[in-house]
């Protein structure tokens, strides 16, 4: 709470680093709202020009107008256009300040207070309603805008709960997925005098590879190249994407594309949470590019210890569930079938990957270890022939050991 003492240049600039902070990564009205409703300890109601509902914070257990309208209109401005708001049965402070973007009126901001005077802190609630007003101004923009605005949004974690996310978007004309799977792509190598119209091309052969009848696909410009968030309600719909951005280099190279194709996909994640696949997305088609070379989309799920050794200090937690993560389906084969999976692959890398010696120590016939490696191998999904792979086998089996059950 900021107290009437500290109403001073300095807490202003604070103030305001706060509000630019959250619109800078993504944050729309409703975060907007709940910086100054904190800073005030009241409650704050944003509605637009239409004196439709576009956000409410800080309410705690007291209630608020659901909207101003009529309230306005029988108060009396004040010279510096504060609009002093006296609610029926109650003594608490409220006030009301137009929102406007540049001469046009876009909405207003409504302040109730819960015991303190309001009047000396207005030079927060007007620097609020200028940042509000830059993004009622970009939803203003059209449709094309109010829906790239939901998604920025959507990736900057500014909605609350799922519902939230879900409103707004339908507001906007989107039909909001339960899940999505994110694609990210950059081609490489592109001619000056060509790239527009290679990255132009490279988003239509993405788009004719992903296709699916699970809804719309949605196309962000991250730098030089594309996120592709792909509705994916069902794991099905993941398993088909995953799929399909991998041929997008092979279809890239049919119609002579002419550059490389790198790209990454992320994990399926709920709406809410769509900012993880696409992390993991950009994630993998950076790994992609340092490791692997040429031209791939690298699913995240492939590129084993990687991503963590990407990202650095790993927790302990997160090692375990990697660990676990790996080794599940081997496990799990073991476990129906009362095989020995597991305990060969630690075996067989311990003895140095000789196939004789591991044989000897598991008292089988080295048939049955190469049969058993043949095993691993298509029930992890990893081969046993590739360095990456094994690096992503070993690390899970010594994360393993390091913290038996």
């Amino acid at each position: 709470m900021i107290d009437d003492t500290l109403m001073s240049p300095d807490a202003l600039v604070e103030f305001a680093e706060g509000l630019a902070k959250i619109a800078s990564s993504g944050g729309g009205p409703k975060a907007l709202a709940t910086h100054l409703a904190a800073a005030l300890d009241a409650a704050v109601l944003v509605e637009d020009g239409d004196w439709r509902h576009v956000a409410l914070a800080g309410t705690g257990t007291r209630s608020v107008p659901p909207s101003i309208r009529d309230l306005v209109a029988s108060a009396r401005p004040s010279s510096d256009g504060v609009v002093h708001i006296e609610l029926p049965g109650e003594t608490l402070d409220a006030l009301a300040i137009r929102i406007r973007g540049g001469d046009s009126p876009l909405g207003w901001l409504s302040i109730f207070s819960n015991g303190e005077r309001l009047e000396a802190r207005i030079g927060a609630v007007r620097l609020a309603a200028a940042a509000i007003a830059v993004e009622l101004s970009r939803d203003a923009g059209g449709g094309k805008n109010r829906r790239r605005s939901f998604w920025d949004r959507l990736l900057g974690r500014a909605y609350d709960d799922p519902i939230e996310a879900k409103d707004d978007a339908a507001s906007r004309g989107i039909a909001l997925a339960s899940g999505y799977v994110a694609v990210a792509l950059e081609a490489e190598g592109l001619e000056e005098t060509s790239a527009a119209t290679k990255v132009g091309d490279l988003r239509r052969i993405a788009l004719e590879t992903l296709r699916s009848g699970s809804g719309e696909i949605v196309v962000l410009e991250r730098g030089g190249g594309f996120v592709f968030l792909c509705p994916a309600p069902l794991e099905v719909d993941a398993q088909n994407v995953r799929t399909a951005a991998t041929l997008i280099p092979r279809a890239a190279a049919k119609v002579h594309f002419g550059a490389k194709v790198v790209g990454g996909v992320g994990r399926a994640a709920v709406a809410i949470e769509a900012y993880k696949t696409v992390d993991e997305a950009r994630e993998s088609m950076f790994i992609a590019r340092r490791l692997f070379g040429g031209s791939r989309v690298m699913p995240y799920d492939d590129l084993g210890i990687y991503p963590l050794l990407l990202r650095g200090g790993a927790t302990a937690e997160e090692l375990r569930a990697f660990g676990q993560r790996v080794l599940a389906p081997l496990r799990k084969y073991d476990e129906k079938h009362q095989t020995e999976l597991v305990r060969t692959l630690r075996l067989y890398f311990d003895v140095g990957q000789n196939v004789k010696t591991a044989a000897a120590e598991l008292s089988v016939h080295r048939h049955t270890v190469f049969y058993r490696l043949r095993q691993i191998a298509e029930i992890s999904g990893h081969d046993l022939d590739s360095a990456h792979d094994q690096l992503t086998l070993r690390t899970a089996i010594a994360i393993d050991a390091l913290n038996p059950n």
